[in-house]
């Protein structure tokens, strides 16, 4: 079962133009809240039973009270409205222990681009690498200054941040992200659907088609082409679920996310998009088509994972760790 706890809303800050900021109190004074890392984030339950998951941005180190962002979507499903909206200081939201799906790896350097509310698990590792003493580089981009949260905080970083308004100053210099990136370094890059494509296709100019320095989270599915599917031979395939016992024949095109749920194996599920990494799960044996916008190219290679919400399989027999 996932482990849920409720916390209490004891201040909400306007950071942005509809962007608001949430500070989640322990009931619990004696009791300190689950540790977190930078790139993790929360689930948080909305009335109508569904969730939400926002990055954490508060201070690590602080373990009486949880930070997150909420940005309005008037194209969302209902959370973020009920937020902003309804929701006030006093109330209390059900969350879920923080949960890492976005984590900050070793490196030599590491350059953090950040689009709209992406700037939140990007702020987490920037404050992060200041207080290890480690170099990095930030570039911040948004519509206009009045929509871009948390500048004054940012602020605090010195010149290692660039904050750069579309309507002023323009789009960031992707193409110098990367050729500025040294030898062993990484970038981590959240935000809209555009912004990836564009430092990745700027890191595939550089470092060749199979670059693996890029790590990146989205918020959204927003825009994503439909992935064509890789053939399965043969109608079907055989699903085996190695912990439970339970061996099936699937269509390809069958959801294994469902499937498994119906069998009453429990999985940690929510977007069921591919893209919040909830449902990941050890592949025993088999190949896989990815269709996730969660693992690395590298980790999608190396055909031990998978999400099985959205991903299908290549191979005639797929043995998942469930």
């Amino acid at each position: 079962m996932v482990e849920q706890r409720e916390l209490r809303v004891t201040q909400m800050t306007l950071e942005a133009e509809g962007v608001l900021s949430l500070r989640l109190t322990r009931i619990e004074s004696d009791r300190p809240l689950p540790a977190w890392e930078p790139g993790s984030h929360i689930d948080v339950y909305v009335p109508d039973g569904t969730t939400r998951q926002y990055s954490l941005c508060g201070d690590p180190e602080d373990l009486s009270s949880y930070q997150v962002a909420v940005l309005r979507e008037p194209e969302g499903r209902g959370g973020s409205a009920f937020i902003h909206d309804e929701l006030r200081v006093g109330d209390r939201l059900l969350v879920t222990r923080p949960k890492q799906g976005f984590a900050l790896e070793d490196a030599t350097y590491h350059a953090l681009v950040a689009g709209g509310v992406g700037i939140t698990p990007i702020m987490a590792f920037a404050e992060h690498l200041d207080r290890q003493g480690r170099p990095f580089r930030l570039v911040y981009g948004g519509r206009t200054r009045d929509s871009m949260a948390f500048c004054p905080r940012l602020g605090a970083l010195g010149d290692r941040v660039e904050l750069l308004a579309e309507d002023v100053d323009g789009r960031p210099d992707l193409d110098d992200v990367v050729k500025q990136l040294p030898d062993g370094g990484l970038i981590y890059v959240c935000g809209p659907l555009p912004l990836l494509r564009a430092v990745e296709a700027a890191a595939e100019a550089v470092h060749g088609p199979d670059q693996d320095v890029v790590r990146f989270e989205l918020f959204s599915r927003a825009g994503v082409e439909p992935k064509e599917s890789v053939p399965l031979d043969g109608d079907n395939y055989e699903l085996v679920l190695a912990k439970s016992g339970h061996t099936l024949r699937m269509r390809p095109d069958a959801n294994i996310l469902d499937t498994v749920l119906a069998l009453g194996v429990e999985v940690e599920n929510d977007c069921r998009d591919g893209i919040c990494g909830s449902c990941i799960t050890s592949v025993v044996a088999g190949t896989v088509d990815h269709r996730d916008l969660v693992l690395t190219r590298k980790e999608q290679a190396a055909m031990n994972k998978m999400m099985i919400c959205c991903s299908r399989p290549t191979s005639d027999r797929l043995e998942l760790d469930l």
